[in-house]
């Protein structure tokens, strides 16, 4: 899917900074703005970066989460071109922080609880990094 992806070539040919990342599984190959685990990692920094990029991508599975559970059309496949997919996306992040300010409480799953008795997971808003998940990028010269 990645190789396919527009954001492929986007970080390839540098439209996008240096200093931006991707983070994929142990399923992708490396690459100097897709950063992916180690898999025998040695002791020290190798399995140090590979808790971070844990911890990390767990924050961003979570934000997934609670956009998917307070909007279902995120839930399947969304049949909208990949420039409009990406504007829904932003709506829910920007509806979710709203909702988030205002204390809506997301809708419950199954019963589902976390431990202190409510559905928030973290309890705090999408991030910023999250939110830039589905930005559209169209750098001027870029094709179409």
């Amino acid at each position: 899917m990645l190789s396919e992806s527009g954001i492929r070539q986007l970080f390839e040919r540098r439209y996008v900074p240096a200093n931006c990342h991707l983070l994929g599984d142990s399923g992708y190959p490396c690459k100097p703005w897709l950063l992916t685990p180690y898999l025998q990692p040695r002791q020290g920094p190798q399995l140090n970066y590979n808790r971070a990029h844990k911890t990390t991508r767990a924050v961003v599975e979570r934000g997934i989460g609670q956009l998917k559970r307070r909007f279902h059309v995120l839930h399947g496949e969304v049949r909208l071109r990949p420039e409009k997919v990406s504007k829904v996306i932003i709506a829910c992040a920007i509806l979710h922080n709203i909702c988030k300010v205002r204390q809506i409480a997301e809708p419950l799953e199954d019963g589902d609880e976390d431990e202190d008795g409510d559905n928030d997971e973290d309890g705090g808003m999408l991030t910023e990094q999250v939110l830039r998940m589905g930005m559209v990028f169209d750098p001027p010269g870029y094709p179409e």
